[in-house]
């Protein structure tokens, strides 16, 4: 995995993740602004609400399964721009308050009361908010991103249309262009269209010799008239 000057990479839990150093930003760690806002735990509720896990550990479960799902379904232009934002209460001890899934931005509100302070924070201070999705089904964050003309989906319906292999987005990212790249190469034709002027042709010498050539019936007649 290669790494961007504000991460770190580290190994854990069988994969490997990336630390990002710092705790908060409406860029993406890469410097990209955030196309995708999701409220993580809003999203993982109505799939496994509390209470209904099987272990102790099921939100952890559910959690991983989430990203996982992102990983797996969303194109890598969109997956490189996407922050998943989950509450600091539930935030496990061996993971950092922020790091990089497979080029997702996870963060835990770590320094907010709840995450829809955070969630609010990096709608308020997107640089284009035109361009943002806020997956979130709480009034509180649709209201945020609406002011701000951001798209928001309620979480549900979001995730629903995410696993048919459909992603509703704002506005999809456009690929950067690649300014250095030059024009394809026009490979020249060895063979002369047909109404190009024999004046702009090579000539050949076998049309001069073919020019020379007398006919038959010329020549006989050439004979003729000098016999006479």
């Amino acid at each position: 995995m290669l790494c961007h000057d504000s991460l770190d990479c580290c190994y854990y839990g069988g994969f490997t993740t990336t630390l990002v150093r710092n705790t908060y930003s409406p860029w993406s760690p890469r410097g990209m602004s955030v196309v995708l806002l999701i409220d993580g735990y809003n999203v993982i509720a109505p799939v496994a609400a509390p209470g209904r896990g099987g272990t102790n550990d099921w939100l952890a479960i559910e959690r991983q399964r989430l990203l996982d799902r992102l990983v797996e379904h969303l194109d890598e232009i969109v997956r490189l721009r996407t922050t998943v934002i989950f509450d600091a209460k539930d935030a496990p001890n061996n993971l950092p308050s922020r790091y990089d899934y497979h080029g997702i931005d996870v963060q835990f509100a770590v320094e907010h009361t709840e995450a829809d302070d955070l969630l609010e924070r990096i709608i308020g201070d997107h640089p284009n908010p035109k361009s943002l999705t806020v997956v979130s089904s709480d009034h509180r964050v649709q209201a945020a991103a609406r002011r701000r003309r951001a798209g928001a989906y309620d979480s549900d319906i979001w995730l629903d249309r995410l696993l048919d292999g459909h992603t509703l987005l704002q506005r999809y990212p456009k690929p950067k262009r690649n300014a250095t790249s030059s024009p394809p190469t026009q490979i020249p034709s060895t063979e002369l269209p047909r109404n190009t002027p024999q004046s702009n042709r090579e000539r050949d010498p076998i049309d001069d010799e073919i020019k020379n050539l007398i006919s038959d019936e010329a020549l006989d007649e050439m004979i003729r008239r000098h016999q006479k």
